[in-house]
């Protein structure tokens, strides 16, 4: 990787968040931090990041307000976004891919070596 490829995580539990940024770092990628969805969005906005990692749960501004918004701009919406999140119900599979989601991991099924293989391959 010639480039610093930049991934953008929202995420409002601090502990998982440095947990991500931590290993993300280790992998040679810079890393943006979001506490709730307006800050991912504004970040997203500002920042243009090469993937997001996307809470569904997050305080001001859901994740699929987030991914509703990131719609509207036809830049934003060609970022990739993975979604992370605990709620592993078909039914909000379906909602995050309908509204632009590449992937969507359930947190407490997944290891953060598989995570770094997710955003590997939407880079």
């Amino acid at each position: 990787m010639s480039e610093e490829q930049t991934i953008l995580i929202a995420e409002d539990d601090h502990f998982l968040s440095n947990i991500y940024q931590t290993k993300l770092k280790k992998e040679g990628f810079q890393v943006l931090i979001a506490k709730d969805g307006e800050e991912a969005l504004s970040l997203i906005q500002e920042k243009k990041p090469s993937v997001v990692l996307l809470d569904i749960m997050m305080s001001k501004l859901d994740g699929f307000g987030v991914l509703e918004e990131m719609q509207k701009d036809k830049d934003l919406k060609k970022i990739p976004v993975i979604i992370m999140s605990n709620l592993g119900q078909d039914s909000d599979v379906q909602k995050g891919k309908e509204l632009g989601a590449k992937d969507y991991i359930i947190k407490s099924d997944t290891t953060l070596v598989s995570v770094v293989e997710t955003i590997r391959k939407y880079l």
